[in-house]
């Protein structure tokens, strides 16, 4: 069982790996710079999303809270899907590759419309004159909306292939790399934690007090710079081959079960020959 796990790790070009270059502490690392700098700027994003959405979007509190909770939301229910492609077509190293652009793409969008005044309202206090505040409406909400979906479908596709990335690189197979896997899980909620600590104090701060278009241009750095630590360890990644869509076992199961309704099952047919043979003459 052991040996046909080896025999599915694959390099970034579909080759078999070698023990002595992929895999191992030297390749997690760089997934768990990814972990660290993604969460940090998902994290400063999300948390002061709704102080963005009021005062500069001019969205109703009651709005604002909403826009909040479905992007939040939204980050996590997609991770479904990122795991879903990633075992059915790509890989969790492509996976993450692609939707990281994705994410990273949409902290920009965010920072452009924050920079930009005619991408946002017309400035407006909605503390002290809500009611007399232009909404955002038309094309500047459709960017917000945009950047901000943007932002979620890449982080929800990466959430659920760091962890297991990471964990790929230690085998079973290799004693000194089975017994790393603890620590390697060890660092990765470290990592996790530390990216969420700098984004609740510093980039937060940084949000409130030099302006939004400066924290969100820092969360788009933070992030490039995670998907650079990703892209470092391409060539060191041990690589699980996607295995082909859960759906097609499932529909093959469904359709012989369809087509074989009628069949007599084997022991029941048995049964009637011994009961036959047995009969009264």
């Amino acid at each position: 069982m052991f040996g046909s796990m080896e025999e599915v790790s694959v390099d970034w070009r579909g080759k078999p790996c070698k023990a002595n270059k992929h895999g191992g502490m030297s390749a997690a690392i760089f997934v768990l710079g990814l972990q660290a700098f993604e969460m940090m700027a998902v994290a400063a994003v999300g948390n002061n999303l709704i102080t963005y959405v009021f005062n500069d979007m001019h969205f109703p509190l009651s709005k604002s809270a909403n826009v909040v909770t479905n992007f939040i939301g939204t980050v996590f229910l997609l991770s479904l899907v990122g795991g879903f492609l990633s075992d059915s077509y790509l890989g969790s190293f492509w996976t993450m590759l692609v939707f990281g652009f994705v994410e990273l793409f949409g902290f920009v969008l965010l920072c452009i419309q924050a920079h930009v005044p005619q991408l946002r309202p017309p400035h407006c206090d909605m503390v002290s004159n809500g009611d007399h505040c232009e909404e955002a409406k038309g094309y500047k909400a459709i960017i917000l909306f945009i950047a901000l979906y943007l932002v979620a479908f890449g982080s929800g596709c990466l959430k659920p292939n760091i962890i297991s990335l990471g964990a790929d690189q230690f085998t079973r197979e290799n004693t000194k790399q089975s017994k790393k896997l603890s620590t390697y899980f060890n660092i990765a909620y470290f990592a996790f934690c530390m990216g969420e600590l700098i984004a609740l104090t510093l980039l937060v701060w940084v949000q409130t007090h030099s302006g939004m278009d400066v924290g969100f241009g820092i969360s788009a750095a933070v992030m490039g710079i995670g998907m650079i630590s990703l892209a470092s360890g391409t060539v060191l990644y041990r690589n699980k081959p996607p295995r082909g869509s859960i759906f097609t076992p499932i529909a093959q199961v469904l359709v012989a079960a369809i087509t074989k309704r009628k069949q007599i099952c084997p022991s029941n047919v048995e049964m009637l020959n011994v009961s036959r043979n047995n009969g009264p003459n």
